[in-house]
């Protein structure tokens, strides 16, 4: 939690920035739904019901062209922000422009992932609650491992379970203090945006980018926690040792590795092993 608000006070204004144009142009997508869609007036006989299709066929076309939306630009600040965090974790440069470029580029795996996901999850929720938290928790890293390792969409998935292995009961704890976090926030800007009317669901998405940022922030921070865990120990003549590379100024070597790293850094670029501080 400490390395994600950490994360995410550094480099705020940029991933606001992604965020509340995500937002704006959902909320924008919202107003256009509600005045191109008519929700016809459910009659006080309840006993007829033949404005039923009617207004069922209005309520799918009210919810196509906003999910329509999220579902473009969503998953690009999600991306976006993913690769930021990942940057900085490994002491690169966060840029914005090229960290959307990367989004844009991974956009198909990022949908697939982020369908499949979803269907099994809320199929393990309609079965018994319980399966759909567990699919949850097994597949939560599986954006990151999309994005940073360059995997498929199976083996992100794959990857994910790895990761999560032997983890369950702190990986349950963290998402939900954090998901409990979010939920009390989004509540208030839902409050909020109510006090604006028909202007409310732009507001809500531009006030929204406030705090959207920290779940994919923590998502790649768990990632590398959980992948500098898991990575075997160095073989014999890995670690630079004796005359190996001549050490520059302001940097170390990896223990795991022997990558050459800048003094600062919190996990190895190339092994993604946590360094002592």
């Amino acid at each position: 939690m400490s390395k994600t608000f950490d994360l995410f006070r550094r480099d705020f204004v940029k991933y606001f920035v992604i965020f509340a144009i995500a937002e704006v142009v959902i909320g924008l997508a919202t107003l256009f739904a509600n005045s191109v869609v008519q929700l016809p007036a459910i009659p006080t006989n309840t006993t007829d019901l033949s404005w039923v299709p009617g207004y069922l066929t209005a309520l799918f076309e009210l919810y196509f062209i906003i999910e329509v939306a999220t579902l473009i630009v969503i998953p690009i600040a999600e991306g976006s922000a993913i690769k930021m965090a990942a940057e900085a974790i490994e002491e690169r440069t966060v840029t914005l422009g090229a960290s959307v470029r990367f989004a844009l580029t991974k956009l198909v795996g990022l949908w697939a992932v982020s369908l499949v996901v979803g269907v099994i999850v809320v199929l393990g929720l309609v079965a018994l609650i319980v399966p759909g938290i567990i699919l949850a928790i097994m597949f939560c890293l599986a954006l990151p491992a999309l994005l940073l390792e360059n995997t498929g969409i199976l083996a992100s998935l794959g990857r994910s379970r790895e990761l999560v292995g032997h983890r369950w009961g702190k990986t349950f704890a963290a998402f939900l203090v954090l998901g409990l976090i979010i939920l009390v926030i989004s509540v208030v800007v839902t409050l909020l945006s109510s006090l604006f009317g028909g202007a409310g669901p732009v507001v809500s998405g531009f006030l929204s980018a406030f705090y959207e940022p920290i779940f994919p922030i923590a998502l790649t921070v768990y990632f590398f926690s959980n992948r500098a865990r898991i990575t075997p120990p160095p073989q014999a003549g890995q670690v630079p040792m004796g005359y190996g590379p001549t050490l520059q100024s302001g940097m170390k070597f990896c223990p795991n590795c022997g990558t050459q790293l800048a003094a600062s850094a919190t996990f190895c670029a190339n092994c993604g092993a946590k360094q002592p501080m």
